[in-house]
């Protein structure tokens, strides 16, 4: 076969950098690479993991590919007599046909890293692939695989023995991948074909790529060398083999031979379809009561939370708190009103679950006496309120629902909880026990490499000692800044300009290439996710501190699968308030509670007018004690300016300090248009928060939401 039909070829055995320090290409560069050679499909398939399959699958999507989802494993040997092999592992590749695939997939990965030994030591049991390999197709390694290996170190009984057992596990779904190199692989391979003929392992091309240029294949053994903390000169290697992306043209040169392998990659093609969830929100399953939908539930929490705090009914002579008579706030009637237009577009997006899950969890944190709090837009919310989420009252404070939840929004709203960092971890045990451990995970971050770090991490490979690495370290720029201007640009050729020996201008120039590359697995600071069944049949999850699971995926990604993440954080803040309380009870008043500080008490004013405020949440920078002084802050309303202003809007546009101007009487208030007047007002005629931003691009510019959400 002198030429190859693009439409019916792809690689079937490809690594993205998501096989962590193991390749080097991008998801987004596999996939363009893809379409430019004409390909119609492509497969992904890092090492033990699917770190990168979701996003595989919108990078190839954007490509206008088919993605196939895979992943590569290895399996201990079959045999224990197999002479020089014994410390060896031999390579598979596993692709998901579809959706059950891809939850077979999930399982094994799981399996492989959930545990710390498990992660070391990367290894598929037998047992575990046969248990779960339903949806799957196989390909034996090439090279890397058994049935080479074995038959190189002259064992063809137990190479025999090795492919009858992938053909028993998969049947008329496993193949022999062939991975041609040199002439010397000749003979290997036609023993390898015939042997696997017996067993039903039909031939199929699975040359191996690790990155897309010949060039990058130089970059292999130090990445391996990070990876083990070695020097590279440690790390074995074969300059001479192919590792890179080869074109549907070289292919059919190198498999000219073997007509009948580049047409089973045809059949493979065909067998797969899309097979990662569709993106529908996947909502944990909750004990309702009996005959109760969701929405019922919701409405019924809801509407009984307005009316123990008297917001919808006659609330003559009763008192908030004993802060503010209930009298000066608005009516029933709006209420309700509002209540029923949230409750309406809440269900009309399906995200009742969501407010049910977080006023669950915040409820225990209560009962608990665990210090919690909202942050955001969520305190636009008459609904979160109500089920006691928030503390603040949106319509007492004229703050617009559609800034939470924007009516053309599609995404998940967002919302955050903060907790005492001391006892965050209580908080997960609750959900934990709740929803069950099978079905609870931290979200993870894909930790990358920043220049400073390729720099310190490639001389150790090179074997610079700590000194060498810091005076290299040096030549990076401190830092990032967030104004562009005031960022130090990085020259690579002037740094090399300052460099004597080759060996120091090396490890800049590997550096470089480095940067962005995934290094390892973190956990997100809040991310938790609850799926409605065991978290494997949707999400592939591994070993984390502390007992609990983590997803492979990051919040992105879990997201895109349709998996709405909850942000659980711990804040230490909320921590001092905590002790700070706890020692007033102990020294001056047994009752003392945080709730029953005025807010308007005085000598708090006398501190934020003073700028006084080092150790106060938000409130502590130079620039923030600044803006206090300023404006003299002394009230709720006066801090949430001041806070507006370190937004980048009124920050880099002037707005701040005309707002200060006019609250100080220097300046006239005047306004652009008289029917900015009931917009602006409250501000002084200064544009300063998102809530009137959106009030003017729709009462004033007329702008739909959605165009006013994308303003």
């Amino acid at each position: 076969m002198s030429t190859i039909d693009p439409a019916r070829f792809t690689h079937l055995h490809v690594h993205s950098y998501y096989t962590l320090l193991g390749a080097t290409a991008p998801v987004s560069k596999l996939a363009a690479r893809a379409a430019s050679d004409g390909l119609k499909t492509l497969a992904l398939t890092d090492a033990h993991a699917l770190y990168g399959a979701v996003a595989f699958g919108r990078a190839c999507r954007s490509a206008g590919i088919q993605p196939i989802i895979g992943m590569t494993a290895v399996l201990p040997p079959i045999d224990t007599d197999l002479t020089g092999l014994l410390n060896l592992s031999g390579l598979i590749v596993l692709l998901a046909d579809g959706p059950e695939g891809y939850r077979s997939l999930c399982r094994l990965s799981s399996f492989i890293q959930g545990s710390p030994e498990r992660q070391a030591h990367a290894l598929l049991e037998w047992d575990e692939l046969k248990a779960h390999h339903t949806g799957l197709i196989c390909l034996d390694g090439g090279r890397d695989g058994w049935l080479y290996r074995t038959l190189r170190a002259g064992h063809p009984q137990a190479a025999a023995r090795y492919a009858g057992r992938l053909g028993g596990i998969f049947e008329d779904k496993a193949y022999l991948g062939l991975e041609w190199q040199t002439a010397e692989d000749t003979a290997v391979l036609h023993e390898a074909m015939a042997i696997g003929g017996r067993f039903g392992l039909r031939p199929v091309v699975a040359q191996p790529v690790y990155c897309l240029e010949p060039d990058e294949a130089a970059l292999l053994p130090v990445l391996a060398a990070i990876d083990a903390n070695c020097h590279v000169d440690a790390v074995p290697s074969d300059p001479a083999r192919t590792v890179h992306w080869l074109s549907p043209q070289e292919i059919a040169g190198r498999f000219a031979a073997y007509p009948e392998a580049i047409t089973a990659v045809h059949d493979i093609i065909a067998a797969c379809e899309p097979c990662l969830p569709d993106g529908r929100a996947l909502w944990p399953t909750l004990n309702l009561p009996e005959n109760q939908t969701v929405a019922e539930v919701l409405q019924a929490k809801a509407s009984g939370g307005l009316a123990e705090k008297h917001l919808t009914t006659n609330r003559e002579a009763l008192t908030d708190n004993g802060q503010s008579p209930l009298s000066n706030l608005p009516s029933p009637e709006a209420y309700t009103a509002r209540l029923t237009q949230e409750l309406a577009a809440i269900n009309r997006h399906g995200f009742a679950p969501l407010f049910l899950v977080v006023a669950d969890i915040v409820g225990f944190a209560r009962e608990t006496a665990v210090p919690v709090s909202t942050r955001g837009s969520v305190a636009n919310s008459l609904v979160a309120y109500a089920l006691g989420i928030t503390t603040v009252d949106p319509v007492a404070n004229g703050l617009l629902f559609e800034r939470f939840l924007n009516p053309a929004r599609t995404s998940l709203p967002d919302i955050d909880l903060d907790f005492c960092s001391r006892r965050r971890d209580e908080v997960l045990h609750y959900v934990r026990r709740t929803y069950g451990p099978d079905r609870v995970a931290l979200v993870a971050t894909i930790s990358t490499m920043q220049l400073k770090s390729a720099v310190r991490e490639t001389a150790k490979t090179f074997g610079f000692d700590e000194k060498g690495i810091k005076r290299l370290t040096a030549l990076v720029p401190r830092g990032w800044h967030p104004d562009p201007r005031r960022r130090e640009i990085f020259d690579l050729d002037a740094v090399l300009a300052q460099l004597d020996d080759e060996q120091s201008k090396e490890v800049f120039r590997i550096a470089v290439r480095f940067v962005g590359q995934p290094h390892h697995l973190s956990i997100h600071p809040g991310g938790v996710i609850i799926t409605p069944g065991p978290l494997t049949e949707t999400v592939p999850v591994q070993f984390a501190p502390k007992g609990f699971l983590t997803t492979q995926y990051d919040h992105h990604d879990v997201e895109t699968i349709g998996l709405p993440k909850l942000d659980l954080l711990g804040i230490r803040a909320l921590t001092v308030l905590a002790d700070a309380t706890e020692m007033i009870r102990t020294t001056h008043n047994a009752d003392f509670r945080l709730e029953t500080i005025p807010l308007d008490d005085p000598a708090t004013g006398d501190l934020l007018a003073r700028g006084a405020t080092i150790g106060v949440f938000q409130c502590e920078s130079t620039g923030a004690q600044r803006t206090l002084r300023q404006l003299q802050a002394r009230s709720v309303r006066d801090l949430a300016v001041a806070n507006a202003f370190f937004k980048p809007g009124p920050a880099t546009g002037g707005m701040a300090k005309a707002f200060v101007r006019r609250y100080r009487g220097e300046e006239e208030v005047s306004y652009l248009h008289p029917a900015l007047e009931p917009i602006l007002g409250p501000t002084q005629g200064v544009l300063l928060f998102q809530e009137q931003v959106l009030r003017v691009a729709t009462e004033i510019a007329g702008l739909t939401w959605a165009q006013a959400d994308r303003l």
